[in-house]
């Protein structure tokens, strides 16, 4: 319908750069309340935000037509909590990958809503209880009607509706739909492999940082997907920007060493498949990485105590100018045993890549 509405429109001569445009920006705003709203501040709580947001969140999540965001942060923590067992997780992927993307929806369970207790700290929030009793004709409302009164300013309603509406309604979804099963596929497994969730570049960039997914199922309390300051996600940018006028608070991230080590570990593994794929005699060199790797894991413990201490000593009640000297002190051993830790961590993968190089694996 969506195509064939599409080619209708612009064989016609109806083709409207304004209605493009219209399209673009709702569908970016719909994604990223879907991410940045949905998805990081509903379902993950990895920060608060002022009610202004919530409510430009609620309103526009609502035209994505995925759901109210009570309904859909119970079907994500329940995919997190049993995430790959078929019975449990609502869109396993070990269910094929038609079931993950949007089979899930057409045998839809609402049996979670009726333990609302499971959504405590949703439920709490008026808007977000306001927003489940009505998100429906909301939502075809702002997804739908809005945009064909918008464009009718330039003479292009049936545009509005049907390209700035329906169609980009269908690249919504599928993106998000996308995150569900294609990440769960193809990608890398960065950060762990005891689950089937990937980072891909793609899905990445199509929802505005959601597919580093295997990062987001390690750290779900991260407010951020792209950890790295140069990975496309815009929901992260978009959520730091707004803590900076106090629209945004608590941000919650995990610390670059918890980070750092799972990356080496899942570099371990994968480097001792690789040489066991080529059959290389692993043995004359596993004694000096293994005391790389000591010496690592030694720095690790070292900065994550001082962490603990710090964050230990900002609870204690001490005069400010005691309190003042311990904390410039303890700034300054955690710098120090940061720059012992990243410097473990270099000569730990230096090593990897010679080994790996001598073998040609």
């Amino acid at each position: 319908m969506c195509i064939g509405t599409t080619y209708h429109w612009f064989k016609s001569g109806a083709f409207n750069w304004s209605t493009i445009i219209l399209a673009v920006v709702l569908m970016t705003i719909i994604e990223l309340s879907i991410t940045a709203g949905y998805h990081r501040l509903f379902a993950h709580r990895t920060y608060n935000a002022a009610w202004p947001v919530r409510l430009f969140f609620l309103i526009f999540g609502a035209a994505g037509l995925q759901g109210a965001a009570i309904q859909w942060a119970l079907d994500h923590r329940d995919h997190h909590n049993y995430v790959d067992d078929n019975d449990r997780d609502p869109y396993s992927i070990n269910k094929g990958f038609f079931w993950a993307h949007m089979g899930w929806l057409y045998f839809k369970q609402n049996e979670q809503l009726k333990e609302m207790e499971k959504a405590g700290d949703l439920t709490d929030d008026p808007l977000v209880v306001a927003q489940y009793h009505c998100w429906v004709p909301l939502g075809f409302f702002v997804g739908y009607i809005l945009p064909g009164i918008i464009a009718l300013s330039w003479g292009d309603f049936f545009g509005g509706i049907f390209i700035a509406g329906f169609l980009r309604s269908l690249v919504n979804h599928h993106a998000t739909f996308l995150i569900n099963s294609l990440t769960h596929c193809v990608g890398k497994q960065t950060y762990s492999d005891s689950h089937s969730a990937r980072d891909n570049w793609f899905t990445a960039f199509l929802t505005f940082g959601e597919g580093y997914h295997n990062y987001h199922h390690e750290f779900p309390s991260d407010y951020r997907n792209g950890v790295r300051a140069w990975d496309w996600d815009p929901s992260k940018w978009v959520i730091r920007a707004l803590s900076y006028v106090g629209l945004t608070t608590g941000l919650k991230k995990i610390n670059e060493e918890i980070i750092l080590r799972k990356r080496i570990q899942m570099k371990e593994k994968l480097m001792r498949k690789k040489l066991n794929k080529v059959n290389f005699d692993f043995s004359k060199y596993a004694t000096s990485l293994d005391e790389l790797k000591a010496k690592f894991e030694t720095a690790f413990r070292s900065l994550s105590n001082l962490r603990q201490e710090y964050k230990d000593l900002n609870k204690k009640s001490y005069k400010p100018g005691f309190v003042g000297l311990e904390v410039k002190v303890l700034k300054d051993k955690i710098a120090e045993a940061r720059k012992e830790f990243k410097l473990a961590a270099r000569e730990w993968n230096g090593m990897r890549r010679e080994i790996l190089a001598f073998a040609k694996a």
